[in-house]
């Protein structure tokens, strides 16, 4: 069984793995800044993961017989989908994740709508998500606007209710329905943002720590080519400063002692604080 176990972990990482460089490989290999690298995987992520969260609900919907759950969940894939080929085409990471942020708010506000304006943790935790995302991808503009479409789809969900207006909206779920699925589904969610946003400050941290890496080694290439280039020249003045003392010229003698000091004390500035002026 833990042999079994292993093997699907191994599958399932190489599918993920094979996925996203198919779809935000290019993006990687042409970008260098660090942050646009860490937000190209988070939106990834973010598409991935909630593809995957659409399996247990297709399966909720088939089990409720509920149309309406099923019909937003095929446009939910279609969307999903979408934006990964648009990211695969070339399209800006930055625009695709406002347009994933929009969709994934929008459609469940919609689905919501229709079965009776539901506004329990089956939608409202994925309303929390997007805008999560949104802020952490794009910027506060962006998500204020998505905070507004959202404000204003429960206002006019109070103002219908209170109300009592009639609309159009499907059987949606029953009260003993919603009991059961929405800790299921708020489970889900929870891993959903454990793995999404966990993973991308995993990433922000990884990615610091290479770029404190490989600054380091240029200090370090910097310094050494600094004292071998000091060294050199010691070596030079050492030389001069022997031949000097065989000829018996001690004023060029005490010339070369003078700037050997100070091309030490040049080198022991190099070593205390990794800078130091050239004499």
């Amino acid at each position: 069984m833990p042999q079994l176990i292993k093997k699907i972990y191994k599958v399932a990482l190489k599918t993920y793995q094979n996925l996203e460089n198919a779809v935000i490989g290019n993006v990687l290999h042409i970008t260098t800044d660090s942050k646009d690298r860490c937000n190209a995987r988070l939106l990834f992520d973010y598409l991935f993961f909630h593809l995957l969260l659409l399996i247990p609900k297709y399966l909720i919907g088939l089990y409720t017989h509920n149309t309406t759950e099923l019909l937003l969940s095929t446009a939910f894939l279609i969307t999903l989908v979408t934006c990964m080929l648009l990211v695969r085409k070339g399209a800006p990471v930055k625009t695709i994740s406002i347009l994933a942020a929009f969709l994934t708010l929008i459609l469940p506000a919609a689905c919501s709508f229709l079965n009776n304006q539901d506004l329990s943790p089956r939608y409202s935790m994925i309303w929390i998500v997007s805008i999560l995302f949104c802020y952490i991808a794009t910027n506060i503009t962006a998500t204020l606007a998505l905070g507004a479409v959202l404000c204003g789809y429960l206002s006019l969900v109070a103002w219908i209710q209170v109300n009592h207006i009639p609309v159009f909206s499907t059987a949606g779920f029953s009260p003993e329905q919603s009991l059961i699925f929405n800790p299921i589904l708020t489970a889900f969610y929870i891993l959903f943002l454990i793995r999404v946003l966990g993973a991308h400050y995993k990433n922000i941290f990884i990615t610091e720590r290479e770029r404190t890496l490989q600054k380091q080694k240029q200090h370090s290439s910097l310094l050494s080519q600094h004292l071998t280039k000091q060294f050199i020249i010691l070596k030079g003045l050492s030389r001069s400063g022997k031949s000097k003392y065989m000829d018996g010229n001690k004023e060029l003698l005490e010339a070369c002692l003078v700037e050997i000091e100070k091309q030490c004390e040049t080198a022991i500035s190099y070593l205390d604080n990794g800078t130091g002026t050239e004499n």
